[in-house]
């Protein structure tokens, strides 16, 4: 979460912004309020965040469906065909331009900006920043 924080900080004032949704669709994430609220303060969160029921179907067998805002994303055009826009994991990253596009999105293992584990990455370099960079030209 560290890494949101960084984009929201350094992107924010061009209009970026970043939002949270968080659910218990892989092994219980979402926890209970107290959970959430340590997690937050620990990470120093403070983008919104929105407990949602489900982003996707959890066992494939329905009914349960999507709450609206993935309804919507994953109806969306895949801006990367490689990659399932359905998230199979946590942490997932979408981006969506000014005019409510979806222009962007990478799986769990991708960090959005400098990657604390990597000493060879870079703020600079990290596709998600460079996607957002480029956003925000435009």
């Amino acid at each position: 979460m560290a890494g949101l924080q960084v984009l929201e900080e350094t992107f924010a004032g061009q209009g970026f912004k970043v939002l949270g949704f968080y659910s218990n669709n892989f092994g219980n994430q979402g926890g209970s309020d107290d959970q959430i609220d340590t997690c937050t303060g620990e990470y120093m969160v403070t983008f919104p965040q929105f407990e949602i029921a489900n982003v996707i179907d959890p066992d494939g067998a329905g009914p349960e469906a999507p709450q609206p805002v993935w309804e919507w994303l994953l109806s969306q055009p895949n801006p990367d065909p490689g990659l399932p826009l359905s998230p199979d994991w946590n942490f997932n990253k979408y981006l969506i331009s000014r005019d409510g596009q979806l222009v962007g999105h990478w799986a769990s293992p991708t960090y959005p900006g400098d990657d604390p584990n990597d000493p060879n990455d870079s703020f600079d370099t990290s596709p998600v920043v460079v996607a957002i960079q480029a956003e925000l030209a435009k």
